[in-house]
């Protein structure tokens, strides 16, 4: 889902059919997973005290109270068992769905074909620009697409390791503001929208 962040307008949104809500469920009860999803700007998930699950549930029974459709779920456990379920979700799931780990700890399920490059070519189109002129920076499994996607893509100094591998240039952490660095950098080098681009054929340093 992309949001106009000054109007508040959805400027693209896919959201998973509600009949899929009670398998995607059912997968994680059996696979004895805890569960999340999003409900506005409210988690909502079966366990509240889940360390995977950032915020507090607001809600406890999961199955009977999502009848609406959502943008996705995320299945949460310890990373080393959750790969051996992601295989049997997507197995379950079939070809409509995606299925993929964005962090070791989250397996994430989606309508077929999203995925943040997808949405950021969306977004570009409505802004009327090029990819030549974006931006990306990440570090989770799930910025891949974007990061490669990107005129420039750039990597945390936290990233994983195919992150790292895709960047264009490695920054600093989240914790110190690594976003602000490459921001800053570029406006000292002269950077602008039209000269983004053409940044893979130049040499550029391994970190900023």
């Amino acid at each position: 889902m992309i949001t106009n962040c000054k109007t508040g307008k959805t400027v693209f949104s896919s959201l998973l059919p509600r009949e899929s809500n009670q398998k995607i469920i059912g997968l994680a009860e059996e696979h004895r997973v805890d569960i999340l999803t999003y409900e506005g700007g409210e988690i909502i998930t079966n366990n509240e005290e889940c360390p995977y699950a950032i915020a507090e549930s607001n809600i406890n029974h999961l199955k009977s109270y999502v009848d609406f459709k959502v943008p996705k779920f995320l299945m949460l456990d310890d990373g080393d068992y959750l790969v051996t379920v992601e295989p049997k979700v997507k197995a379950a799931m079939g070809r409509d769905f995606s299925v993929y780990r964005s962090e070791p700890y989250f397996l994430e399920i989606m309508p077929k074909g999203i995925d943040k490059a997808q949405s950021l070519a969306r977004l570009l189109e409505v802004l009327g620009l090029d990819r030549e002129q974006m931006i990306a920076c990440g570090d989770g499994y799930n910025d891949l697409t974007m990061i490669k996607y990107a005129g420039l893509g750039v990597a945390m100094e936290n990233a994983v390791l195919p992150v790292r591998q895709a960047a264009d240039y490695i920054t600093a952490s989240n914790n110190h503001d690594g976003v602000g660095l490459v921001v800053a950098v570029l406006k000292q080098a002269g950077k602008t929208e039209e000269n983004i681009s053409g940044k893979r054929t130049e040499k550029v340093p391994e970190k900023i």
